[in-house]
């Protein structure tokens, strides 16, 4: 093999000295593979590869760190003053020009693999393409090491800033590939604007899968899923923005809003993505004064739909009702639950708030609002099938308020209240039209209460009231049983405070401690039987036991100071027992002076506002099952 002798150039590169300062040895392990072997007898000797070789065959480290190896000789003899001579300087030139067009090869290649990362599949191509990356790592490090070198003494191509390029070239082909994404192909989407975002997403998606699974292991040394996803965010982002700046139609509207909370965080969220992109740096997909109008698009819709579907089912409620399992049935609550709480859900996940969502909750208080109107002509009008309608909606009513009070979370505390309070206006509606007939058929029996009769006769005046209670109760049937509960303990409470009210018409006066003695044993002898037929009917107002005994014992009471503490330690558990009260009931006592009396008052109003408990949330929200509220009941002048 004939070797040709070394060049001017080269045999000054190497007697000179150079000045350039010292680098580090960079460490190629693959370096070693890049050998030619050739036989040569027994004996076998490794030639390195050439930078042409190197390049064919897709080392392109390797290969850039010929050129960079290149470099430095050529620039330390120019450093060293050999281009004083003629020739040397245009051997010089000439071997700066082949370096030069060396390093354009090399970097051709390197681009183009770039180019082709979403094509990387095999081993190979994995290689190639972190050899590229590798190239453009020790570009990076060679421009560090020409920092702070004259212009006029580092190469012309310093610094080459591949690092830039290489991000602007993943720039270009994000936003290529996401101008190219295909319109979704399912048929049953129409809008365009919905084809388009869903192939942009879908494109958004397999890429940065493909990046996660390919293209990430191809960066030595640093997360390229981050960068990634950044320039696939911003274009998606672009695009979503350029769409919602034209207005949007109530599905597209909808969809973007999907989009943007729930369909992208989902993909983003992935755990192959999870593990390597953090998705809460990312800017949002919408500013927010692009969002609020579509979310107040969205909800005005979406309130729109509940009030409509929520006034359909109120017209269909006038049909008949029907008997399933020998009870009056009817769907309205169902149907207004099913339309408004999965109005509801679904706008949280759209919206991606709960507390934006709650203003849909307005439509239930406005239906609510109606359906009382609704009831209240229907126990106006006392058709044929009245008692049918109500008993039905009794338990509407009740499944009603057992869905906000289980879902309390869904609602605003003013929206929560109001809702509550015209449930419980509605129940008593329909509670009433049931109970007042009874007390009226009961009115004769009611006038015996209280008077001279009662003292004297107190059993059977009180049976045969509790006779006639009982008389109607047994027609209420074909009801739920849960709502013949309320519906008993509504009538428990007010046949109660009949009796009570009646005994403080001041119809008789307990004028000595005898007479005390025996109205007290009548009123807990009356309270015992009460108590057990409406228990036993199926009353859930237990704790109205109390009421009769704690009053009986005010007229046993001799003391006035000890009456004072009992009228006190009544009013704690009944919060609506007034002075009124207070006065109608010990006219029947009298022994006590006027005087007494007068004090008595007067302690009872000072200390009673001191001592009135507030009422729990639970009270507030449905009072039936609580006796606090038991004196209101009693109406006394």
């Amino acid at each position: 093999m004939t070797v040709e002798p070394p060049s001017t150039l080269e045999r000054a590169v190497s007697s000179s000295k150079p000045k350039f300062p010292k680098f580090r040895k960079v460490n190629l392990p693959f370096f070693k593979k890049n050998l030619q072997t050739k036989n040569n007898g027994n004996q076998t000797s490794e030639i390195p590869l050439t930078f042409k070789q190197n390049l064919k065959e897709q080392h392109f480290a390797v290969a850039g760190k010929q050129l960079i190896n290149r470099e430095e000789r050529l620039f330390s003899v120019k450093q060293d003053g050999v281009g004083s001579n003629k020739s040397l300087v245009e051997e010089e030139e000439d071997y700066e020009e082949s370096l030069r067009k060396d390093f354009e090869d090399l970097l051709e290649e390197v681009w183009s693999t770039l180019e082709n990362s979403f094509e990387v599949r095999t081993e190979n191509e994995k290689e190639a393409l972190k050899q590229a990356v590798l190239v453009i790592q020790q570009e990076e490090e060679q421009d560090r090491r020409w920092e702070g070198v004259a212009e006029k003494e580092r190469p012309p191509w310093r610094p080459r800033c591949c690092r830039w390029t290489h991000d602007s070239l993943l720039q270009n082909i994000v936003q290529r590939r996401m101008e190219e994404a295909k319109l979704d192909s399912n048929a049953d989407i129409k809008s365009s604007i919905q084809k388009e975002i869903i192939g942009k997403g879908k494109q958004l998606k397999e890429d940065l899968l493909h990046i996660v699974e390919h293209v990430r292991s191809c960066y030595p040394g640093e997360n390229v899923c981050q960068p990634y996803a950044k320039l696939y965010h911003q274009a998606f982002c672009a695009k979503l923005r350029e769409i919602t700046d034209y207005g949007l139609s109530d599905d597209d509207c909808s969809h973007v809003l999907q989009w943007v909370n729930i369909h992208y965080p989902s993909i983003m969220r992935r755990k192959e993505l999870k593990e390597v992109i953090e998705y809460e740096q990312l800017e949002a997909l919408l500013p927010e004064n692009m969002l609020a109008p579509l979310e107040e698009q969205y909800l005005t819709q979406i309130e729109n739909e509940v009030q409509t579907w929520c006034q359909n089912i109120l017209k269909e409620e006038k049909a008949e009702p029907e008997l399933r399992d020998g009870c009056y049935f009817s769907p309205l609550a169902i149907d207004v639950i099913e339309c408004v709480h999965g109005a509801m859900t679904s706008a949280q996940k759209v919206l991606g708030s709960c507390s934006k969502s709650q203003r849909i909750t307005h439509q239930i208080k406005e239906f609510l609002i109606n359906y009382q109107d609704y009831l209240k002509n229907v126990t106006e009008d006392n058709q044929g099938n009245t008692d049918a309608v109500l008993k039905a909606n009794l338990r509407c009513i009740r499944q009603l308020r057992e869905h906000i009070r289980k879902n309390q979370e869904l609602f605003p505390a003013h929206i929560r209240t109001d809702c509550m309070d015209l449930l419980t206006n509605i129940r008593e509606l329909c509670h009433g039209y049931f109970t007042t007939s009874i007390h009226k058929d009961l009115k004769g029996k009611y006038s015996k209460l209280g008077t001279r009769e009662w003292l004297k006769h107190s059993e059977k005046v009180c049976g045969e009231l509790l006779e006639g209670v009982d008389t109607h109760i047994q027609k209420l049937t074909n009801l739920d049983k849960t709502c013949l509960q309320d519906l008993l303990s509504h009538l428990h409470k007010q046949v109660l405070a009949e009796y009570v009210r009646k005994t403080m018409k001041k119809k008789i006066k307990l004028g000595d401690e005898k007479k005390q003695q025996q109205a007290a044993k009548a009123l807990h002898d009356n309270n015992q039987k009460i108590h057990t037929l409406f228990t036993e009917a199926g009353s859930n107002l237990y704790d109205l036991k109390d009421v009769l005994p704690r009053l009986a014992e005010l007229l046993t009471i001799k003391d006035p100071q000890f009456i004072e503490l009992e009228l006190v330690n009544i009013s704690k558990s009944y919060s609506d027992f007034s002075e009124a009260h207070v006065c109608a009931w010990l006219h029947l006592k009298a022994t006590l002076s006027t005087s007494e009396l007068k004090m008595i008052k007067k302690t009872f109003s000072e200390l009673r506002e001191l001592n009135t408990p507030k009422e729990t949330e639970n009270q507030k929200l449905d009072p039936l099952y609580s006796s606090r509220d038991f004196f209101s009941k009693v109406l006394v002048k």
